[in-house]
């Protein structure tokens, strides 16, 4: 990422960034999370991401909203165990074509939640394999806050070992596994309107609440859009302006 000023730290004082995200690297696996109500601006945040990473990716989408682009394969059940081989094939020594897959899953279907669980499967396996995973509306991978499946939680407690970056976002962080906040190298908040969410972040990045309630309504005033960016590495909290995008979320 791109050095900038801190909107603040645990002790210090409040500034802007600029409107630049990290391209992400396929070599440095990282869990990513969004938080905001609908239309809030964090697919848009996810989106960016997810279509600046290079190599092989998937777009797990429940509601069809997620678009991961134009050059994206749709596939469909029964979802292989592993990153399936490039159905073009490629020439002897020849680099492999890197692949967007995306999964339009139905909520109706009596194996939903085994569906997106295999799908994160898809990117893990096998071990070596480099990829990301995109898992919008993340609520939908856990009926319960403490019910994540084997995939999920692989993803989450060992993403570094399977050379795996997940993309996650959601309107409640409240309402999903505690890993999901405490893995993420980078957390993005949008308007979150339920004090307990905000808290649930606080809590988990160790942030002063009361300070982080006020970082909020801060970047809320700014306008449609704005948010802000904990950076776990650095412990650093930054205020963003509103990304570019074609189409709102």
């Amino acid at each position: 990422m791109v050095e900038r000023t801190p909107v603040s730290r645990t002790v210090a004082p409040t500034a802007e960034a600029d409107d630049d995200l990290p391209v992400l690297d396929p070599s440095t696996p990282m869990l990513i999370s969004a938080w905001g109500r609908k239309r809030s601006g964090k697919s848009t945040f996810n989106r960016r991401l997810f279509r600046s990473y290079p190599w092989d990716k998937l777009c797990v989408d429940v509601n069809g909203d997620a678009d991961p682009g134009p050059d994206a394969e749709r596939i469909t059940p029964p979802l292989p165990s592993r990153w399936p081989a490039d159905p073009a094939g490629h020439l002897e020594g020849e680099r492999p074509r890197y692949r967007n897959l995306h999964y339009r899953a139905d909520p109706g279907s009596p194996t939903y939640t085994d569906d997106l669980d295999r799908a994160i499967g898809m990117v893990l396996h096998p071990q070596a394999h480099h990829g990301l995973v995109w898992c919008g509306e993340v609520a939908e991978f856990m009926p319960s806050a403490q019910s994540a499946g084997p995939q999920m939680r692989r993803l989450l407690q060992q993403n570094s070992h399977y050379v795996a970056t997940g993309l996650f976002d959601g309107p409640r962080p409240v309402n999903v596994d505690p890993l999901v906040l405490a893995q993420s190298d980078l957390v993005a908040v949008y308007h979150l309107p339920n004090p307990r969410d905000r808290e649930r972040i606080a809590d988990t990045i160790g942030y002063p609440p009361v300070r982080f309630h006020a970082e909020c309504e801060e970047t809320w005033r700014r306008g449609k859009y704005w948010f802000l960016l904990w950076v776990a590495e650095r412990h650093q909290l930054y205020r963003f302006p509103p990304l570019p995008v074609d189409d709102e979320e």
